[in-house]
């Protein structure tokens, strides 16, 4: 297998593939599985913000685990995909999260996949505002303009709604000030 830091970039058509094989295995074994996918996948395959993701952030319903492991790790193999290839420490940010807001986003027969509204989504890269590399400041500028957010009110209305304000630290108020900057708008 290849190492965590040489994983194949998953694009939008490759994701879709995994998804389809992940579901008719699923059909096969007599499983449901509901996933809800964050991060870079999202922005993958809605906003058509990125070409390719490293990996799959996301969360699973309950399920046969043993059952659905042995189908991930048949998945692996297929598509020739590193360790890692399927994310799930998304769960510990999640903890920080008021409400979740999700929505289908596609249904197969026995997987359904669902992922957070993008106000939800823009809240979490606010709160994470991770550096480069990471993706996260091209994401929340993305998320605002397909938002219409033009106020630093407004991008307080959004967070408030998903995250404590208590949890704004100096990190994320300063990604705030240059993504309003990066915008257009002067958000001091």
């Amino acid at each position: 297998m290849k190492p965590l830091n040489d994983i194949g970039l998953l694009d939008r058509d490759k994701l879709l593939e995994i998804f389809d094989y992940l579901n008719q295995q699923l059909k096969e074994n007599a499983l449901e599985l509901e996933l809800t996918i964050y991060g870079g996948s999202i922005m993958t395959m809605v906003y058509d913000n990125r070409p390719a993701t490293k990996d799959i952030d996301c969360v699973f319903s309950d399920s046969n685990d043993k059952l659905l492991n042995h189908i991930l790790k048949n998945a692996q193999f297929v598509f020739d995909l590193s360790d890692g290839w399927i994310n799930d420490e998304i769960r510990e940010p999640l903890k920080s999260i008021i409400k979740e807001d999700l929505e289908a986003f596609k249904t197969y027969s026995n997987l359904s996949i669902l992922k957070p509204r993008a106000e939800q989504l823009l809240a979490m890269k606010i709160l994470a505002a991770r550096p480069e590399p990471a993706k996260d400041f091209g994401d929340a500028f993305i998320l605002c303009r397909d938002l219409g957010i033009t106020t630093k009110a407004q991008l307080l209305a959004v967070i408030s709604d998903y995250v404590p304000r208590t949890l704004l630290g100096e990190r994320q108020i300063n990604f705030i000030k240059y993504l309003g900057e990066d915008l257009g708008y002067d958000w001091q």
